[in-house]
């Protein structure tokens, strides 16, 4: 607890949340209007001029907010959000990160699609006073505005690429936030439909416009009557783990109720946490993919439970994107054991 009489989790999850519902403006803004579509490691991996600026502009506001805390971002890797760095991310324009993505670019031919700038006052909390947490912003930051490297942001800025891409409203904006390397708060927000799952290190809550929902990650207690989300690879070099992902997919599907691949990691894991849905799982996501929604469902009560493996091996347990998790009352056999015998047969 701090001196202010705020907690420090509780802090770093007001910033965390007034951070993801500013840039949350900005994306409902442009989903759906022209955009070019970049590549990274291939056409499975698209990125947008807007996954950077948007993360940009989560560095800025984070950084100000708690000087030289550092941030894990999907886009830029992990740094420490230095002067230089916070003020270089809060000046940069959106054509500038448009003529860099051309720049970098694998894809042939890409032609650049005409943008405008954004009026960032639009997305200020001056501008939305029936924002979450509005309230309690001046104090959150007095709070913890001295905690410098103990903070570490890990910052999906458009989780579901591939939907806001294609004009599905199925993305969201995931901060997970650690203090000393301890998860201590997560936020998970969709744009399209306003919804908020937030949770400090005790409370899990799902915000929809005027009402708060606690989240107790109650749905299903037996695994044929809930919905399970989750990613096996598909597509691959290797036909072997193709045949292998289609074969445990089929006894999910006989196992569960539905079996959905929805598309964005983070928000499967909410859905876990509010109740919605009663098991997502992974195999080789990242930890920006996992950060806040892990926090989110074991706060709320549900269970997770992760997985090392070679790609994950470095990271802290909480980071893991190869895991199962369920809803408080449900035991996940057969999730459990088709994600176990996935990553025997490819260690």
């Amino acid at each position: 607890m701090s001196t202010s009489g705020m907690s420090l989790d509780h802090a770093l999850m007001i910033i965390a949340g007034e951070g993801a519902q500013q840039v949350g403006v900005y994306l409902r803004k442009v989903f759906r209007a022209p955009l070019e579509v970049f590549l990274k490691a291939g056409i499975h991996d698209p990125v947008t001029i807007h996954d950077r600026y948007v993360e940009a502009r989560l560095q800025y506001l984070l950084g100000r907010a708690v000087p030289s805390s550092r941030i894990l971002g999907e886009e830029t890797g992990e740094h420490v959000l230095d002067k230089e760095k916070v003020a270089g991310a809060g000046s940069i324009t959106l054509e500038q990160v448009q003529r860099a993505s051309l720049d970098q670019s694998r894809r042939q031919g890409s032609k650049q699609v005409l943008t405008n700038e954004f009026a960032w006052e639009q997305a200020q909390p001056s501008q939305r006073k029936e924002a979450v947490g509005a309230a309690e912003l001046a104090q959150a930051k007095e709070t913890v505005k001295n905690l410098g490297s103990r903070v570490r942001w890990i910052v999906d800025p458009i989780d579901g690429t591939a939907n806001f891409a294609a004009g599905i409203p199925y993305f969201n904006t995931s901060i997970g936030v650690e203090l000393d390397g301890k998860p201590v708060a997560g936020v998970i927000y969709v744009p399209y439909t306003r919804e908020l799952f937030i949770a400090d290190a005790h409370t899990a809550t799902l915000y929809e416009g005027e009402r708060a929902t606690p989240m107790r990650a109650a749905s299903a207690r037996v695994e044929n009557e809930g919905i399970i989300t989750g990613y096996f690879p598909f597509r691959d070099k290797d036909p072997q783990r193709v045949e292998k992902s289609w074969q445990l997919a089929g006894k999910l599907a006989n196992a569960y109720a539905t079996v959905h691949s929805p598309g964005a990691g983070a928000l499967d894991l909410a859905h876990v946490a509010a109740g919605h849905t009663a098991v997502a799982f992974g195999t080789a996501m990242r930890p920006w993919d996992v950060a806040a929604g892990i926090h989110l469902v074991r706060v709320a009560g549900g269970q997770v439970h992760t997985y090392e493996t070679a790609r994950n091996r470095e990271d802290p347990e909480h980071l893991r994107g190869a895991f199962v998790a369920s809803a408080r009352d449900l035991d996940p056999l057969t999730a459990r054991a088709a994600v176990e015998h996935f990553l025997r047969a490819f260690k």
